[in-house]
């Protein structure tokens, strides 16, 4: 593995480092393999976050098992006390050893929220105390800002690293125009002009979306559903990352990894003798161009001009994230394909007055109608999220604890003995947090049972989760021996001591067993 040095600290971080948010989409034990064997590999960072649904944890129970020396990318938010408390809890995740680094979170979202960034008493002078106190060696940024912003940023002197979005297509499955005051990141203009200026002021580059959150190749531990791009030759998340560390002004590459699989083809991509030929160079910016000339940036240039008034950049977005399947920042319910475009036939079929011109020579009817006949399929595999009509139709969980099941990905039929991975997104539609077992000593803590067949396993849950928020369940069974039908059930429940209140049924599925 090639190690760089982190900015102007005394830190080394290696060339590929882990992005941890597609952990809580994984069984608990793959995502501790998946990070061990990164390490065994000389990855020696990972990135992480509270919102991560318990990934902090899952961090430092993978480091503790590996023995290594392993730096953590944790980062805060909010009101100056919630983000000392979370700078706190990471101090207590490293066993009170002084914290390798400390970032924030989205830095240009921390002012639009007007959360206290740079004045007296803010984020800054917080951490810049605690390095001074020796309670924190480095600091990092997170952006998706303006290349206006992140030159502010690295301008300012605080920071040894940023972890910003780059990747050779220019976009990725998160892009968007934002209403004002809102800001565009421009991912093609950070190379020609961040890059430069944080070599110039000895900040280093970390890159977060360099598969392009999962466009520019098919994940390995999400298959996706379906692929929208129309490039001559797929390209592999192993080469892409090689070839963006060809670039010296970049530190490292940061990716989503949920499997040992994509571990080790990740990691190997930062070895010394990782090489690419030219052949294959020019294979990635020719599949580079083709992807832009097929898939929509979000650019919101035709989302005014539309004859039918469909949004379409919002339509392609929710589309490529359900299908991508990588991506773990859900859409939100208004924005939802079929909370937009709740006809059953698309409308672009019919269309006979074609306004939405691509200034990027888009085929946008077509690829719209192609679009549709894909989530449609998904749909009716009830594969993709409630909308939000859907939601108020459906009935909660039995019990105290308000549980609504916004998808569950279990599958309809199974041969004898096989095992599958199922995923349950949750809503807590009570008015208490919802607490793992595992936060209180005699206390209430809420757990999943899920029965199948005759078999019973606990499932737990991660992180504490608010009324009106969501959450993963994720858990593997295994068929029963015997075909036939077989009914998972699946139960909220409460542990400890003094419980006074049990948990409810949630909800049922019945599955074909096949022999």
């Amino acid at each position: 593995m090639r190690y760089r040095s982190l900015g102007r600290s005394s830190l080394s971080i290696s060339a590929v480092g882990f992005g941890t948010c597609q952990l809580r989409m994984v069984p608990q034990q793959q995502a501790i393999d998946t990070l061990k064997h990164g390490f065994d590999l000389g990855v020696n960072f990972v990135h992480t976050a509270p919102d991560y649904d318990g990934a902090e944890d899952l961090v430092a129970q993978a480091v503790d098992e590996s023995g290594r020396d392993i730096l953590v990318f944790s980062q805060g938010y909010g009101e100056l006390s919630h983000f000392e408390w979370l700078f706190e809890m990471a101090c207590l995740r490293s066993k009170n050893k002084p914290l390798d680094v400390f970032g924030i979170a989205c830095v240009e979202d921390r002012e639009l929220l007007g959360e206290n960034v740079w004045g007296k008493g803010g984020m800054i002078e917080f951490l810049l105390q605690k390095k001074s106190e020796g309670r924190l060696r480095s600091i990092f940024a997170e952006t998706h800002g303006t290349p206006e912003y992140i030159a502010k940023l690295i301008k300012s002197n605080v920071f040894d690293a940023v972890l910003l979005a780059y990747n050779t297509m220019g976009f990725h499955a998160l892009s968007y125009f934002p209403e004002p005051p809102g800001t565009f990141e421009n991912i093609p203009r950070n190379k020609t002009e961040i890059f430069p200026l944080a070599r110039q002021h000895q900040v280093s580059i970390m890159l977060m979306k360099s598969l392009g959150g999962g466009l520019m190749c098919a994940g390995k531990a999400f298959p996706p559903h379906a692929r929208f791009s129309d490039e001559k030759e797929p390209l592999a998340a192993g080469e892409i990352l090689r070839q963006l560390l060809l670039d010296q002004d970049i530190t490292a590459v940061v990716p989503g990894t949920a499997s040992v699989e994509e571990a080790d083809e990740n990691a190997r991509a930062g070895f010394s003798d990782a090489s690419i030929s030219h052949n294959r160079l020019k294979v990635i910016e020719q599949s580079s161009a083709e992807m832009v000339q097929t898939l929509c940036s979000r650019c919101g240039y035709c989302d005014s001009i539309c004859s039918q008034n469909l949004p379409v950049s919002w339509l392609f977005r929710d589309a490529y994230i359900q299908t991508i399947r990588a991506e773990t920042f859900e859409t939100l319910d208004r924005l939802q394909y079929f909370h937009l475009h709740p006809q059953l036939t698309a409308k672009c079929a019919s269309c006979d007055h074609v306004t939405c011109l691509c200034p990027f020579g888009i085929d946008v009817p077509g690829s719209l109608i192609r679009v549709h006949e894909v989530m449609s399929k998904l749909k009716d595999q009830k594969l993709l999220a409630l909308t939000p009509t859907q939601q108020e139709q459906q009935q909660m969980g039995s019990g105290p604890w308000g549980v609504k099941v916004i998808s569950a990905e279990i599958p309809p039929s199974m041969r004898c003995g096989d095992r599958a991975v199922c995923r349950l997104w949750c809503e807590n539609g009570s008015a208490k947090n919802w607490v793992p077992a595992s936060h209180w000593t005699g206390g209430v803590g809420l757990y999943l049972l899920v029965q199948v067949g005759e078999r019973d396993q606990t499932v737990v849950l991660r992180h504490v989760v608010e009324p009106g928020t969501r959450t993963h369940f994720i858990f593997e069974v295994e068929a029963p021996d015997q075909a036939g039908d077989c009914k998972i059930q699946l139960f909220l429940k409460t542990s400890g001591q003094n419980v006074p209140e049990e948990g409810g049924e949630i909800s049922a599925y019945s599955i074909q067993i096949r022999c």
